[in-house]
């Protein structure tokens, strides 16, 4: 990965957090593969951070399981098993359609059509093809309804699986024909929600998760990802 890419150039205070988020992206994004190899010196040139400040980051992608610290390897992209990554995406459809529930039936004219702008959003995103900023529109999508949502132990659950979730996204979206599915799903769940029809909203989403999960499963049976999947220039 060229230098120029991870490189952080902005005021100290804020570096740790930018190249935490670039990192994730990139892993996110698919640019490191998992089971690859995360060196500290190479990092640091990159990304133009200290080593202290690298450490720091790989703590925090460890603590949102996205690597693994392996005995005499170090830090590696973590591998999710099928098993895994099916267990996920059942825990996120029971999340995820409780929340759109909720929502849908407590949100205030002005959240729903806020919630309508960040649709756009993402539906507009979901054209550009780019995996990460496609990952991070879909996270705001769902992350503003649990925000409106207000409910503490569904947050506490989710805010654990967050990380490795915007993962799978990538995973999912890599799968032929993924986008243009999601993309007619999500226009019926954002009907429904706008009818304020809370249980089809919910039975939608649930489906929408169920059939993303599908689609990750299928694509790592398929094999490995490309290695060279670009990542967008600049802090996500």
């Amino acid at each position: 990965m060229a230098g120029s890419v991870l490189r952080i150039t902005d005021a100290p205070a804020l570096l740790r957090d930018q190249a935490l988020e670039r990192l994730r992206d990139a892993i996110i994004s698919g640019h490191f593969a998992p089971g690859t190899r995360l060196i500290e010196r190479e990092l640091c040139e990159q990304m133009g951070v200290s080593r202290t400040s690298i450490r720091e980051v790989l703590r925090g992608l460890e603590a949102e399981h996205l690597i693994t610290i392996e005995p005499r390897r170090g830090p590696i992209v973590a591998r999710l098993t099928r098993k895994q990554v099916a267990e996920i995406y059942d825990v996120r459809a029971l999340l995820e359609s409780a929340v759109v529930r909720i929502f849908t039936q407590k949100a205030s004219d002005q959240e729903m059509a806020q919630l309508r702008a960040l649709y756009d959003k993402l539906y507009i995103i979901r054209r550009s093809g780019d995996v990460a900023a496609i990952a991070k529109a879909a996270t705001e999508f769902s992350g503003y309804m649990l925000k409106i949502a207000e409910h503490e132990l569904i947050s506490d659950l989710h805010r654990k699986l967050t990380a490795r979730m915007s993962a799978l996204r990538g995973v999912s979206i890599s799968q032929p024909g993924r986008l243009e599915q999601a993309a007619e799903e999500l226009a019926t769940i954002m009907s429904a929600i706008e009818r304020r029809d809370a249980e089809s909203a919910a039975r939608y989403f649930a489906t929408y998760v169920r059939n993303a999960g599908e689609a990750a499963l299928a694509r790592i049976d398929a094999g490995p990802l490309p290695s060279h999947v670009p990542m967008r220039d600049g802090p996500v």
